[in-house]
């Protein structure tokens, strides 16, 4: 993984057999990692990627995961970094198929085939997660 860290921005370029989830938890040992990171943009290529649906009931979520073989282009990345947490990212991704078929969902981790070009705006924000009717969601601290 290659990194450049310029003022309020991180870009970053995950290189091939690199895991995402892996690369990420390398960014949040970096002194110049801020307490928080918001996907801007990012592309490549994946595969055996591990994303997976939401099933929400009242109190409560259950991640119907799914693991995609094939290389995938990713169309798209949206999520946020929080440093702070147990699991420090949340991510979903819009992924496509040899046959152009869209994929999607959250991602939890991927093999980098080719590699994926991420661009983060970086903040001191401290944002937690907390739990609401099962559901953990950001929290400014009673901002």
């Amino acid at each position: 993984m290659k990194t450049r860290f310029e003022g309020d921005r991180l870009l970053v370029i995950m290189e091939k057999g690199e895991s995402v989830a892996s690369d990420i938890s390398k960014l949040l040992a970096m002194p110049e990692m801020k307490a928080m990171g918001t996907v801007l943009t990012a592309l490549g290529m994946v595969k055996n990627a591990v994303v997976a649906y939401g099933r929400y009931t009242p109190g409560s979520v259950n991640y119907e995961r799914m693991t995609l073989p094939e290389p995938m282009e990713v169309l798209g990345i949206s999520g946020f970094i929080l440093k702070s947490e147990k699991w420090p990212f949340h991510f979903h991704a819009t992924l496509s198929d040899a046959g152009m078929k869209a994929w999607g969902g959250h991602l939890f981790d991927a093999e980098v085939v080719t590699f994926i070009e991420i661009s983060l705006l970086l903040s001191d924000s401290r944002v937690t997660r907390i739990v609401k009717e099962g559901l953990p969601e950001m929290d400014f601290g009673g901002v």
